[in-house]
């Protein structure tokens, strides 16, 4: 590895960190594609040190997000069982599938998410959509509030279909044991989409969920020898930085804004990974 390498890979992950933290993404969803592309790392090398960088990730930008009491912590709890089921499930199956075939399934992943957020925002011009506690919310208590100082106003939400965004979970923890991503891509736009939970919300309680999901996977890539130290560690250190900031950032964004900068993302990243997949680069 050149000092070269190393250089472009540190500034790889400190963008994709503040990405991911500013997005609840985690991360990886920004980084396996750059790390990919522009250094031309193996997909499962990529996906190895992206899922370690993950969890450096939700340790940053989760402290900031708990600390202004944004994270919704029961939701994050009861939606992590399903996730980190998935996430093992997903890097176990890892080892057999195609560099190929990972990059399309990645790619899928990406914009069905952007088209879901697209298609709600589209319809409602705002950020979420105001609704009540279904039966689960309600015997689990995962309805929550926060001070969005964006707004300068408390934000009063209750937590609908939570059953679908539990079994979305799980998916989405399958993507991320296969992929070395945090599902964030998944997870934020099902809590936002359909359990109607305001953006910024499902942002921080999926950087907080995060973290747990990508230790559950990691060990699997770490066991295979995915894990590059030579890769793993100017990455580790870039997202451990870039995080910090963008946690810093969302807490003054306003939620609409993110989720435009989301879907912006979810869809370039999205095609090129397609496209790249499909043999067309």
């Amino acid at each position: 590895m050149t000092p070269q390498f190393i250089l472009t890979a540190f500034i790889v992950a400190l963008s994709s960190g503040f990405l991911g933290a500013l997005l609840g993404l985690g991360g990886g969803v920004v980084m396996v594609p750059l790390l990919v592309f522009i250094l031309d790392v193996p997909i499962h090398l990529a996906a190895g040190a992206s899922i370690v960088a993950v969890v450096a990730t939700s340790s940053v930008s989760a402290s900031v997000y708990v600390r202004d009491e944004i994270t919704n912590m029961r939701l994050g709890m009861f939606l992590e069982m399903a996730t980190t089921l998935g996430a093992v499930t997903g890097a176990s199956i890892m080892v057999g599938i195609g560099e190929s075939l990972l990059r399309i399934i990645f790619a899928l992943s990406l914009l069905y998410a952007a088209v879901v957020m697209w298609y709600q925002m589209r319809n409602t011009g705002r950020s979420w959509v105001p609704m009540e506690n279904d039966w689960v919310a309600n015997k689990l208590n995962l309805g929550s509030n926060y001070y969005d100082s964006a707004r300068g106003e408390t934000i009063d939400y209750g937590v609908s279909r939570s059953l679908p965004t539990f079994a979305i979970s799980y998916i989405a923890g399958i993507i991320s044991g296969l992929l070395g991503i945090g599902g964030g891509g998944v997870k934020v736009p099902a809590m936002n989409v359909i359990s109607s939970v305001p953006m910024k919300a499902a942002v921080a309680t999926s950087n907080f969920m995060i973290g747990v999901t990508a230790s559950a996977s990691a060990l699997v890539y770490i066991r295979n020898g995915f894990c590059d130290g030579f890769i793993t560690a100017p990455v580790v250190l870039g997202t451990l930085i870039g995080s910090y900031i963008g946690a810093k950032v969302a807490i003054k964004v306003r939620g609409v804004v993110l989720k435009k900068i989301f879907i912006i993302i979810l869809l370039i990243l999205g095609i090129r990974m397609l496209a790249s997949g499909a043999g067309l680069l």
